[in-house]
């Protein structure tokens, strides 16, 4: 009988142990699948006048555009006549001024039928404090072109791309090509403060000049070596964050900080925070996000991309693991940050009043009303307020399938034919003048074809803002190829 139940016994273990062997199989098999490159067309041989594009923008960089406050409308902003007089006019765009700050060219020059493409870029920057221009190498307004950089606020966000997207027309002219449709661009004056005056204003009021766009392309993402091992990633971002700003406001009774109590504002405010800071929100992958994971998973060491191709299974470990990067984290989940604290007006006085600001980002598609539950649950003190500050809206994503992404896909693979260059769709976790156009239905896309490494990234609103010429001259040469085949 003890043999019988022994041989059951093996017969199990090796029943079990089969099963396993064929489960790791199907996970091997997985894991060695590959996604199919785009097609790829004939590369364009262009020259690109570096010298003239790091002067336009040293130019552009000096003039001091920023924002908060808005850029007046009154005087007319010298960067308008700079770019009609330096691009436009030369290059026989058309141009036209709306609102008396946002600037549109077109280059009507296009093959095919089907609606323009719209390539976005601002003119506004963000400040920069006093103690912080102290520690530039160069002035942050003087433009100073040194080292084979253009160094200066707004190098990067955003003046390089307009000035790289107006050498792209000018160096396809010079080779006697035209655009695959008629291109426009539109240099927007309020992006770093909400766009409602800019961008906004001109899809609200003249939406007709636009013509109903094929696809539109904006900021939100930059080329990268140093993200995925042995990759040139060009991150595509599809969607945007939702952009929400709350306040959590506590209203008590003033008092002598002598004599604090566990009903005082900041207090009781402290505590909600503390509670606040505890809460993670459940992860949520959208398709473009698993489009993103199964592109990258090809160049990952094999265990990571044995987890990435086998997210059915997996999934836990695969959350675990973007959640180790803040970057990463933000593609999959909706994110909640303290951005401001108010309350006090001496060291010796407990005031009535504490409030704080929250800002959030939430994923295309999530329930801002079910986010707002969560946070007031995980609070559990009806002495804190919640209210709504700003609410930028949500927006779909772009599609990454059919023949807008198709002909994207293909252009961008021409302008990098290189061996381990990574085509992939993103989320942005930012919020750009891109969702006005989404929000119409228009196919928009995200990216500024600069290859940034983590330090040149981390430059982008901070201190030593620059843009190599050797990044214009290349990101030119990318926008040619989106003009010419997208």
């Amino acid at each position: 009988m003890a043999r019988k139940r022994g041989g059951r016994f093996r017969r199990a273990l090796y029943a079990l142990a089969g099963v396993v062997a064929l489960l790791f199989l199907v996970l091997t098999v997985r894991a060695m699948g590959g996604s199919d490159p785009p097609a790829r067309l004939t590369p364009l041989e262009l020259t690109v006048d570096s010298e003239r594009a790091a002067e336009a923008l040293s130019e552009y960089i000096q003039e001091e555009t920023v924002t908060p406050p808005p850029i007046p409308r009154d005087p007319r902003p010298a960067y308008l006549d700079r770019l009609i007089e330096r691009y436009a006019d030369p290059l026989g765009l058309e141009h036209q001024v709306f609102g008396g700050r946002s600037l549109l060219l077109r280059w009507r020059a296009g093959e095919a039928g089907g609606g323009p493409l719209v390539f976005l870029s601002h003119a506004d920057v963000v400040p920069v404090a006093a103690d912080e221009a102290r520690s530039w190498t160069h002035p942050p307004f003087a433009g100073v072109v040194h080292d084979g950089y253009v160094w200066g606020r707004g190098a990067i966000d955003d003046k390089g791309a307009t000035i790289a997207q107006l050498e792209a027309i000018a160096a396809l002219q010079a080779r006697g090509l035209t655009p695959h449709r008629d291109v426009f661009l539109l240099i927007n004056p309020d992006e770093e403060i909400g766009g409602e005056g800019g961008a906004a204003m001109v899809v609200q009021r003249y939406w007709e000049r636009l013509e109903e766009p094929f696809a539109v392309l904006d900021e939100g993402s930059f080329v990268a070596d140093d993200m995925v091992p042995s990759t040139r990633l060009v991150p595509v971002g599809v969607g945007e964050k939702h952009y929400v700003t709350i306040t959590l406001t506590v209203n008590g009774a003033a008092g002598h900080s002598s004599m604090p109590r566990e009903s005082d504002a900041p207090r009781v405010l402290a505590v909600a925070l503390g509670r606040l800071a505890e809460l993670e929100l459940e992860p949520r992958i959208l398709p473009a996000t698993e489009a993103f994971l199964d592109r990258i998973a090809d160049r990952m060491p094999f265990h990571e991309r044995l987890a990435l191709r086998n997210r059915w299974l997996l999934g836990r470990f695969v959350h675990d693991l973007l959640a180790e990067r803040p970057a990463s984290n933000a593609m999959i989940r909706d994110t909640i940050a303290l951005t401001l604290l108010d309350a006090g007006v001496a060291d010796n006085v407990i005031p009535a009043r504490a409030q704080a600001t929250v800002n959030l980002r939430l994923l295309p598609g999530s329930s801002l009303s079910e986010v707002l539950a969560d946070i007031e649950r995980q609070i559990d003190d009806p002495r804190v307020q919640l209210d709504v500050l700003t609410d930028e809206g949500d927006s779909a994503p772009a599609p990454i399938e059919g023949e807008v992404w198709t002909r994207l896909e293909s252009a961008l693979a021409t302008a990098y034919p290189a061996e381990g260059t990574v085509i992939a769709p993103m989320i942005t976790p930012g919020t750009m003048d891109a969702r006005f156009f989404a929000s119409r239905g228009v196919p928009t896309y995200r990216l500024i074809p600069f290859v940034l490494d983590s330090n040149e990234r981390g430059r982008m609103h901070g201190v030593d803002e620059r843009i190599s010429v050797a990044n214009l001259e290349e990101a030119a040469r990318v926008y040619a190829h989106l003009m010419r085949y997208w």
